[in-house]
């Protein structure tokens, strides 16, 4: 399958502060991230609604190579996800290994195994993906409600947990252990990172633009390593990736991660000193 490009806890949710009073950076930042979120999860719901109406007709070969592009818009913004109550990010992308004993498992990954382990669509597939079409739309309509926002130090702890999320759990290639799709989700991973550090870009600059400089390095760094394993508009199957390659991938994120976790605190420094 050649799709197109582009659980650890991301650590979005508990208590915020209030950062945005009196900054104007701070408040553009907030509103830029917002207008990021919704416009990835109605990509999300468009995608989702082709995959799944695939999954309805029984047609396994238009279904699979579907799967890795809708989660892209997903894996972009999960940290969003997570923050919203009732267990919506486990409805969505709870992974097999992650089931408890009595635990309903539905979302992407229970119906990726009935596509690759199965090999078929099943009318439990079906019903499947029909819960997820459901809880996709729970989301767009959450991100979509006046009063939903998120805080700039929640902003910078996502762009850390993303990273983090690639090299504590997806570097293993458990993320899509039946697909082996998992270089789409380290490319989407890396694309809401970065997406959420360029939403707080000018705050970053103000406070210490040499750690900015150095984070946009790195961010380049790591999309050069990951472009050698494109394949078309897609990358190849990540059982296909050596472990000395995995390494070099490990590296790299590792150097990027270390300096966008220094964001947050960044972010709460820039407000402070107003």
């Amino acid at each position: 399958m050649v799709g197109e490009g582009i659980s650890h806890d991301l650590n979005v949710t508990g208590d915020s502060v209030d950062l945005t009073e009196g900054s104007d950076t701070l408040t553009a930042a907030v509103e830029g991230h917002l207008r990021y979120v919704r416009s990835q999860t109605t990509a999300l719901q468009e995608q989702t609604d082709t995959f799944v109406q695939a999954i309805q007709d029984g047609d396994l070969e238009t279904a699979k190579p579907l799967f890795a592009p809708t989660r892209i818009y997903y894996e972009r913004i999960e940290p969003i996800a997570e923050s919203f109550p009732d267990d919506l990010d486990p409805r969505i992308d709870l992974r097999d290994a992650d089931l408890e004993d009595g635990q309903e498992w539905t979302g992407f990954h229970r119906i990726e195994k009935d596509l690759w382990e199965g090999g078929r669509i099943t009318e439990q597939t079906k019903k499947d993906a029909d819960q997820l079409s459901e809880d996709i739309a729970e989301l767009v309509d959450g991100v979509n409600t006046d009063d939903f926002t998120v805080a700039p130090d929640l902003i910078a702890n996502g762009t850390h947990g993303l990273l983090d999320e690639i090299s504590t759990s997806k570097i293993t290639g458990e993320e899509d252990i039946f697909s082996h799709t998992d270089l789409w989700d380290f490319q989407a991973n890396l694309d809401g990172s970065k997406a959420a550090v360029a939403s707080l870009e000018d705050a970053i600059d103000e406070k210490d633009a040499d750690l900015l400089a150095d984070i946009n390095a790195k961010f380049d760094a790591v999309q050069e390593l990951l472009d050698t394993f494109r394949d078309g508009d897609g990358f190849v199957y990540y059982d296909t990736v050596g472990e000395d390659d995995r390494k070099k991938l490990s590296t790299v994120l590792d150097q990027l991660n270390e300096q966008v976790s220094k964001v947050t605190g960044v972010i709460t420094a820039a407000e402070s000193s107003k």
